[in-house]
């Protein structure tokens, strides 16, 4: 089936699934407002390296879901990796369909938030400790996905160090790609956290012990959306029931909490200069002191 074939392993199945996938969404007409309605169009938006496969599982289980490949980034694709404008985020927002699912890199812009009204999408995000976020990407960029834009860049790195180094501050200024440090990527999403339209979730809360709380919260967001009648006990046992982490293709070790065996005192230091208090700001420090204590 096309839709299983978009999690598979080989990046080339998954391309090839997505384009054919694509090209039954470009021949059906466009939706109408009726039709939004009552089988809302579900976007699983994620900062990179933050859950998007956990994220992409619990929202599937929504009812009536049907996956047509559609991933949308802000970012054009990893082999470029350039900013996109945001009109052009928002028009492909405008051609989302009943019922689909559109998994997502979605920075905050108020055309791509008026482009989700439009359409009455039902917005999910999920966010993660930045600490773990910067391990991973390190990871991810230096030696698991040879074809990003940014992994001959990280494959220089002599240590794994350097390259969480790199993942920190960036490399700002360039004009082939785009790659501010870590803070400046972060703060791209934040305002999605507070907006009243945006069910926003952390990734520890989806797999520690809020974890059934917080799906129940997410089953209940979306029955604010459907027309139908929704039994969000129900939903919420399903939308449990699929997470499934070893059918990510990305999937690492996705714990919690790892970065304090990566990150040196140095690189602590570095990540809270940088951030200028950004896990303050996002719940995971009480204060900013966190980088000079054991």
């Amino acid at each position: 089936m096309l839709q299983n074939a978009l999690h598979h392993k080989n990046p080339f199945v998954r391309k090839a699934s997505m384009k054919l996938l694509g090209g039954v969404k470009r021949a059906l007409p466009r939706a109408n407002e009726g039709d939004l309605a009552e089988l809302p169009p579900a976007i699983a938006n994620s900062f990179p390296k933050s859950g998007t496969h956990l994220l992409d599982q619990i929202v599937g289980a929504l009812p009536g879901r049907v996956n047509y490949g559609e991933f949308l980034s802000s970012m054009t694709s990893s082999l470029t990796f350039r900013r996109r404008a945001d009109a052009d985020v928002a028009a492909t927002l405008a051609r989302s369909r009943p019922g689909e699912i559109v998994r997502a890199h979605l920075f905050y812009g108020d055309q791509t938030a008026a482009a989700l009204r439009g359409v009455n999408a039902a917005h999910f995000f999920i966010y993660r400790d930045p600490r773990d976020v910067v391990v991973s990407e390190a990871h991810y960029l230096r030696t698991m996905n040879r074809w990003h834009r940014l992994h001959k860049v990280f494959k220089q790195t002599a240590t794994v160090e350097d390259a969480v180094r790199l993942a920190i501050t960036g490399l700002a200024g360039r004009d082939d790609y785009f790659y501010p440090d870590i803070g400046e990527r972060f703060r791209l999403y934040t305002p999605w956290i507070g907006n009243p339209r945006c069910c926003a979730v952390r990734f520890e809360d989806l797999t520690g012990e809020n974890a059934e709380s917080e799906i129940s919260r997410m089953a209940g967001f979306y029955a604010e959306f459907a027309a139908d009648q929704i039994d969000t006990a129900e939903l919420a046992q399903a939308m449990k029931a699929a997470i499934a982490p070893e059918k990510s293709h990305t999937f690492r070790s996705g714990k919690r909490g790892g970065w304090r065996e990566a990150l040196t005192p140095e690189l602590r230091r570095l990540f809270e200069e940088t951030t200028n208090g950004l896990l303050v700001e996002l719940g995971y420090e009480p204060n900013r002191n966190w980088a000079d204590q054991a």
